[in-house]
């Protein structure tokens, strides 16, 4: 059954839906109709989400009117993971890395300008297509949390004493990552961290994770790490 995420209005029973590219959407691509089920859930990402399983009742070009058949609770857990990456050389790859991110479940999503990176600033243009694929990969993956999306040349304003996981083919790599219920990954672009990229994070300690033999692609040692965090937490 298809979730969507979008804002409405509960009166007792009844939901109020008055977005419009949602109205035609469910008009024009899944031709709904009075009596079609679907799931809502609001964008918001309070510490307790709710779900709703709505049937239509009323229709028009303007308004859906809704009645609930039954709902879900979700508690956000007090755990937070996220993963710092490193600008890719491409803009494909940053709506690439941020869908799968999404699914993945991530709390925060952050870029950041590497030295090797091609791309060294945020492109605002872009920034709401990339919102935009954030809401539709919540939808897809029937998830709870809307990730917040940062782009920041200073991460240590948004890391502070947290701990830091770099993911990078070194030698002094280490093998466990310590537990702790808010925790930052660090994806080094194409080519690798350099020793700059490195200094930027000589404010605090760090532990070097490997993630295997071969040499993984930024987006493919995102999901990897974000794995190994889930493995990590007790949720």
């Amino acid at each position: 059954m298809q979730l969507f995420v979008t804002e409405y209005k509960k009166k007792n029973e009844i939901i109020v839906i008055t977005d419009t590219d949602l109205l035609s959407q469910l008009r024009k691509v899944l031709r709904a109709n009075t009596g079609d089920i679907i799931w809502i859930q609001s964008p918001k990402n309070e510490a307790k989400k709710i779900r709703y399983e709505v049937r239509i009742e009323v229709r028009d070009n303007t308004t859906l009117e809704w009645t609930i058949v039954s709902e879900q609770q979700y508690d956000i857990p007090k755990e937070k993971r996220s993963m710092i990456i490193a600008m890719p050389n491409k803009r494909d790859k940053v709506e690439l890395i941020v869908q799968k991110l999404t699914e993945c479940g991530l709390d925060q999503i952050l870029f950041r300008p590497s030295e090797r990176s091609v791309i060294k600033e945020r492109n605002e243009k872009k920034e709401e297509r990339l919102h935009k694929i954030i809401k539709e990969a919540v939808e897809q993956s029937r998830g709870w949390v809307m990730p917040e999306l940062i782009f920041t040349t200073n991460p240590k304003e948004l890391i502070g004493t947290n701990p830091l996981v770099i993911f990078d083919k070194q030698q002094n790599s280490s093998w466990k990552i310590q537990k702790s219920d808010y925790i930052y990954g660090l994806i080094g672009p194409e080519g690798g961290l350099t020793y700059r990229d490195y200094q930027a994070f000589e404010w605090t300690k760090y532990d070097i994770y490997g993630l295997g033999e071969t040499v993984l692609r930024t987006e493919t040692a995102a999901i990897i790490g974000w794995r190994l965090f889930k493995n990590n937490f007790k949720f």
